[in-house]
């Protein structure tokens, strides 16, 4: 975690506590170099570590051993962040919650692509102050984290209600860079020619959280004006399914904000589906299939490009000057191609079906719950009445 071009953080767990060392070694066209290799111990007995690998080369691949006398040896690799542009893939997912079967063929299928990170958009866990929720979270993870550096923004069920031990849980298994109003939860991350600014949904959007979000995209925009400037957040501004548009940050004027700061594209989940879109040159994407039930369109928008209720992982390739999304099925067909330029998305086919999408039961919007529609009432009431009155008239007929 917290990905730089210098530094990277391992972080691993222990069943019993005790010390760790992590060793990584920089690899060459014929594997293993014998110059650059770098180590990190832990100071204290504990079972869950954070080791800090600095003075790391940027741009470069490693291998990495996590290893104690008294435990087995863990292995992956990783890639520190470029300083100047080049082409790169990552990838997007979200929403893992609640159904381990269909989150963990996810995860194999991200792990397949080899991206150089991933992004996750929220709700890693069905509730965040569950321990055993983490633990199956990670157990099905492992596999792709440790070859890929996990950047996650937090999700209303990792949160699960105000003042609950579900934010504490999630700061103790995520680090991020510091920086954001709210500690581990809000932060930056920049690799090659793309800036993140990854932000908590749930802020106070009235205060200092609008703040930070302004004087942060303002410097990400002045100190890299050409470069892909993305901001990731849970419940993103625009939604075509239950939850949909995030009001709260549109009452506070996060969405002039975003378009203010030539914000390329806003990620966000909350959802569970596939969604692209444009809203007046806010552009936004929703990856919200990762594992959990999926939920059917609420409202069909002319902004939006394409939907897709299925369980999903968008792989991102970029460029220098243009990025190519690729929404893809666990199968690996296509749900939706574009590219996204400065100036917007340049697709011309809305949705790409390589075959019939699955069929699923509409699931309700998970907590907090959007506003119950009782608009329906009103078209049932007059027959209601009608038919009351009918029969009333005819039994007076009768009598």
């Amino acid at each position: 975690m917290d990905l730089r071009s210098d530094s990277v953080v391992v972080m691993a767990e222990r069943r019993r506590p005790g010390g760790l060392e992590v060793r990584a070694v920089p690899q060459g066209p014929g594997g293993d170099l014998t110059e650059g290799v770098v180590t990190a111990r832990s100071g204290v007995d504990a079972t869950l570590q954070e080791l800090t690998l600095s003075g790391l080369r940027p741009g470069t691949r490693y291998r990495y051993e996590v290893s104690a006398p008294d435990v087995e040896t863990a292995s992956g690799t990783f890639g520190t962040a470029p300083t100047s542009p080049v082409p790169f893939r990552f990838v997007l997912y979200g929403d893992t919650r609640s159904q381990a079967r269909p989150h963990a063929a996810v995860v194999e299928a991200i792990r397949r692509e080899g991206p150089e990170f991933v992004v996750h958009t929220g709700d890693l866990v069905e509730d965040g102050r569950e321990e055993d929720d983490w633990q199956q979270f990670f157990a099905i993870e492992a596999p792709l984290l440790r070859v890929a550096p996990f950047v996650p923004v937090i999700g209303n069920h990792e949160i699960a209600q105000p003042f609950s031990n579900g934010t504490d849980n999630y700061r103790r298994y995520v680090h991020v860079a510091p920086g954001g109003p709210s500690a581990e939860l809000d932060s930056v991350l920049r690799y090659g020619n793309v800036r993140f600014v990854l932000a908590n949904s749930y802020e106070d959007w009235s205060g200092d959280a609008r703040d930070w979000l302004d004087r942060e995209l303002g410097r990400q925009r002045r100190e890299g004006p050409d470069d892909w400037l993305f901001v990731v957040m849970h419940w993103g501004p625009r939604s075509s399914g239950p939850h949909g548009d995030n009001e709260l940050t549109a009452q506070a004027g996060i969405d002039a904000l975003l378009r203010r700061h030539r914000v390329d594209l806003v990620i966000s989940g909350h959802d569970h589906a596939y969604e692209r879109g444009d809203d007046e040159g806010l552009h936004y994407l929703v990856t919200g299939g990762g594992g959990a039930p999926l939920y059917r369109r609420r409202s069909a928008r002319a902004m939006s490009r394409a939907f897709a209720s299925e369980h999903h992982y968008v792989r991102v390739d970029v460029e220098r000057e243009k990025v190519e999304f690729t929404a893809l099925r666990l199968d690996g067909t296509t749900i939706d191609r574009a590219t996204l330029r400065h100036l917007g998305w340049s697709d011309t086919a809305v949705l790409i079906r390589d075959r019939p999408p699955a069929v699923t039961a509409p699931a309700p919007p998970e907590v907090p719950e959007s506003p119950e529609d009782w608009s329906w009432i009103w078209k049932v009431l007059p027959v209601v009445v009608l038919v009351g009155v009918g029969a009333w008239w005819l039994r007076r007929r009768q009598q």
